[in-house]
């Protein structure tokens, strides 16, 4: 297959960050069928989101839905949420859609989760798994959000973090290729969060997938809508690429994903 097959052809240089993100995930029609990791984390989290003291008459929101991991996972427990379920990718957010289905209860709704705009002190909860690694500041969207809760409320949100790709940014390094994968934060970063107007609590954990080959890799992250470029740089000149895949692959083609799991509750 050619490497181009695998997400890694020209940038269309007329899209912003954004929209070259919502763009792959719109496209991801394969999602359900590649999405092992994700589906593991949104479930972890919803745990964890479960076993929260949570005031049940307030409203919850969902920034970044997916195909509805998590909303799945939530309401399989708690069917009476007022729940706001929202993604930046339409097509993503149809698919939620037609996983949950709908009810007086919910809303479905296109939100930039890095800008949404939304009224203060009104939710009990805004959840997202895997998708604050999209952001561009991660910390200043953080900042918006946490006025969005209520006294009391929280954010809870799974990201990537430094470590995550560590396989294939090494095997891009010695290829002599650079920025195709992104610099993750430090899970530390979050706990420097906390203040006299919220808690934080961060709980690190790691997970790996295996992979056939390189090319099979890349051809998992473009199925998932993970193979947006972070910067609208030029190609990879493809023998770097190739040599890249074939030192990725003899380190075994297996991925490392370093999760962030991140509680905030806000106090006043």
């Amino acid at each position: 297959m050619p490497l181009r097959m695998a997400g890694l052809s020209a940038p269309a240089m007329t899209l912003s960050r954004k929209d070259r993100i919502a763009r792959a995930f719109d496209r991801a029609e394969d999602y359900d069928g590649e999405a092992e990791i994700q589906r593991i984390v949104a479930t972890r989290l919803a745990e964890r989101v479960l076993a929260l003291n949570l005031d049940p008459s307030l409203p919850v929101l969902e920034i970044g839905c997916g195909t509805g991991f998590l909303t799945e996972a939530l309401l399989a427990a708690r069917r009476d949420l007022a729940f706001t379920i929202s993604d930046i990718a339409p097509a993503m957010l149809d698919r939620a859609r037609a996983r949950i289905g709908e009810r007086p209860n919910l809303r479905y709704a296109l939100i930039d989760g890095e800008a949404p705009g939304l009224p203060a002190a009104h939710f009990g909860l805004i959840v997202s798994s895997l998708a604050f690694q999209w952001f561009e500041h991660p910390l200043q969207s953080i900042e918006h959000l946490i006025p969005a809760l209520a006294p009391g409320g929280r954010l809870a949100f799974s990201t990537l973090v430094a470590g995550s790709f560590r396989e294939w940014a090494d095997a891009q390094k010695r290829a002599g290729l650079v920025g195709l994968t992104r610099d993750y934060p430090h899970a530390d970063l979050f706990s420097g969060i906390a203040s006299e107007a919220c808690t934080v609590d961060v709980n690190c954990y790691s997970l790996e997938q295996k992979h056939a080959d390189g090319k099979a890799f890349l051809r998992s992250l473009k199925a998932i809508g993970a193979h947006a470029r972070w910067r609208n740089d030029a190609p990879a000149p493809t023998g770097r690429l190739r040599h890249a895949i074939t030192l990725f692959e003899q380190r075994g083609a297996a991925i490392s994903y370093d999760i962030a799991e991140v509680i905030i509750r806000r106090v006043k």
